[in-house]
């Protein structure tokens, strides 16, 4: 069985945040990094000003991907993980489009946590720059270097003005007919507990992973992370290209 797995990142990255994973993911997986509009090759592209915009254009690339034929997962990592969410609910709901067989959000509350009143993006710019290298994950020498801080910036800023407006607990949202894999990073601020309650949203087999590293762990522990889509598609793990380093921490399967 051959799969597409269409990678959505974090605030502030780009496609290019997904390409070292492309050794350690089996050869049965295809990855498909999603470029967002504002960065990367769509750098001259306007900023999203809301999330509906932001899930109405990767919805469209996902579309223009996905042939009658295909099986794809959708995976999204931080602000990722809340657009995947959003666009798996306009996905179910749509009879235009194939539906994926599985989702994979990681390093991020399950939306109904996220009330749109967050107030970072509004913040002065020294002010800001301290709030985002609080979380990490940022180089230092994306703020100390001016012209790299000229073109990060803004894109920061944008993608936490997109996350701060977002009010999932606002929306009415279903179970994703499909198995659900929630990941995440062991030193991260999320518990056990809060990664569980994506459970509401699995409309078939649901499981939470933690790995060894913070925030960022997708960038600290890519085969472990690797290996863990893997078993979630039911791919043989040698398959896989592992080699041999310490896996993920099932908390729980459902």
């Amino acid at each position: 069985m051959q799969y597409k797995l269409f990678c959505i990142p974090y605030a502030g990255g780009s496609a290019a945040v997904y390409y070292s994973w492309k050794k350690h993911l089996p050869t049965s997986v295809e990855m498909v990094p999603i470029e967002l509009a504002g960065r990367g090759n769509r750098l001259k592209e306007p900023f999203y000003e809301s999330m509906k915009a932001a899930v109405g254009d990767v919805f469209s690339i996902i579309r223009e991907e996905v042939g009658d034929n295909d099986e794809y997962a959708v995976l999204g990592h931080s602000m990722g993980s809340w657009i995947a969410f959003e666009v798996a609910q306009k996905i179910f709901s749509s009879p235009e489009i194939k539906k994926p067989c599985h989702l994979f959000f990681s390093g991020n509350y399950p939306p109904h946590y996220s009330l749109g009143t967050g107030t970072v993006h509004l913040l002065p710019e020294k002010d800001f720059q301290q709030e985002v290298m609080k979380i990490g994950g940022t180089p230092k020498i994306i703020f100390e270097n001016e012209d790299l801080r000229k073109l990060f910036s803004p894109i920061i800023r944008a993608d936490y003005k997109l996350l701060e407006r977002y009010n999932g607990s606002a929306n009415s949202s279903f179970p994703c007919d499909c198995d659900v894999t929630v990941l995440c990073g062991k030193d991260d601020n999320i518990n056990e507990r809060q990664a569980l309650e994506w459970e509401r949203y699995a409309g078939k087999r649901f499981s939470v992973c933690f790995f060894e590293g913070g925030h960022f762990f997708i960038n600290e522990a890519p085969e472990s992370v690797a290996d863990c889509i893997a078993a979630a598609l039911n791919i043989s793990p040698a398959a896989s290209g592992s080699k041999g380093k310490s896996g993920p921490s099932l908390s729980a399967h459902f």
